[in-house]
């Protein structure tokens, strides 16, 4: 069960990084155009934030990266304990984004992208966090 959690969320993870790739490089898939993505994708920017946006990518690389060494201890580079944290971290973070941001951003920015962050980008958040825990406790 455990590896199974560990792949499902280092592939979503790695997956939510390369869409990043994409749109920090200009593709507007899934939307029609850049300005529709940023209205789906931003609270309340014109344009995808492009050097913001390779940043996410970069970090849910490096995100999916220790949810697999942390439960695989061949792929460790670094310290035992670092993964423990790493993980946690990235539990606390998914939490947080799904849990807390949806109701603080609630009310600002536009009406779709708060829709999209209620039905799907903060409930996603979650089952990453969820995915995390059970990759943490192992």
């Amino acid at each position: 069960m455990t590896d199974a959690a560990t792949l499902l969320l280092a592939a979503a993870l790695l997956g939510v990084g390369v869409l990043h790739v994409l749109w920090a490089v200009g593709v507007s898939w899934p939307a029609t155009s850049q300005e529709d993505l940023a209205r789906n994708a931003t609270p309340d920017a014109a344009e995808i934030p492009r050097l913001l946006t390779a940043l996410v990518a970069a970090l849910s690389a490096g995100a999916a990266y220790v949810a697999l060494a942390a439960h695989w201890d061949g792929l460790r580079l670094a310290p035992d304990w670092l993964y423990r944290v790493g993980i946690w971290g990235l539990v606390v973070v998914m939490a947080l984004r799904g849990l807390v941001e949806p109701f603080a951003s609630a009310g600002k920015g536009n009406g779709r992208y708060n829709r999209l962050n209620r039905r799907v980008y903060a409930p996603f958040c979650v089952v990453l966090a969820l995915l995390g825990v059970v990759v943490a406790v192992d």
